[in-house]
């Protein structure tokens, strides 16, 4: 008899947790701010959001300003070339 207790498997247990409060428009909003990275700070301003967007902004304004620069300093060494050749 004590052999056959010895080799049984323990019964998982359950627990019945229902949420008292369940909001479903409320998750699927923060999902959706979770996806496109918008997040409130606790004064309600979107900073990480803002912070990103001045980042990106900035970088593609340097970059910009990168590609202006090497399409004129390519402008005038073809000029160059041509007037020594």
């Amino acid at each position: 008899m004590m052999l056959s207790s010895f080799f049984k498997q323990n019964k998982h247990k359950r627990y019945n947790y229902t949420p008292r409060y369940y909001d479903e428009r409320r998750e699927r909003l923060d999902d959706i701010k979770k996806k496109y990275g918008v997040i409130e700070d606790e004064s309600g301003e979107k900073g990480a959001y803002r912070r990103k967007s001045f980042r990106d902004d900035w970088t593609q304004n340097s970059k910009t300003q990168n590609n202006k620069n090497s399409k004129i300093r390519l402008f005038i060494i073809l000029i160059f070339l041509l007037l020594v050749a």
